[in-house]
């Protein structure tokens, strides 16, 4: 009758292997997701470090200007002749290259 019990219990399974399919999404989540959003940031960062007077430059809220002066944090922006912003360095987009967004190649890869 002991016979019979033992062979009817389940065999002792390994307490870790509850663990392997959490981690392995976790895993699939961070290569994927949130590695390549890390590059791209720091990416972003060292063009906004380079930027200089003069630069045409696309702020967050989609205002193209040009860099009068860079004080630290703040840049001055003239968005038009004699309107100059005074933006967070932060909140500048990208630098901005006017001959790039006027291509046939650029306006049919927006619409896509």
């Amino acid at each position: 009758m002991l016979a019979t019990i033992l062979a009817q219990a389940p065999a002792a399974s390994n307490p870790l292997s509850g663990f392997i399919v959490p981690i392995l999404m976790f895993a699939a989540i961070y290569f994927i997701l949130i590695r390549p959003m890390g590059k791209q940031e720091k990416d972003r960062k060292a063009r906004l470090d380079k930027l200089a007077a003069g630069d045409t430059v696309r702020l967050t809220g989609g205002i193209i200007g040009r860099i009068s002066s860079i004080d630290g944090p703040i840049a001055m922006v003239e968005v038009a002749e004699r309107v100059k912003l005074k933006v967070v360095r932060a909140e500048i987009a990208d630098r901005f290259d006017p001959d790039a967004a006027t291509k046939p190649e650029a306006a049919a890869a927006a619409t896509k």
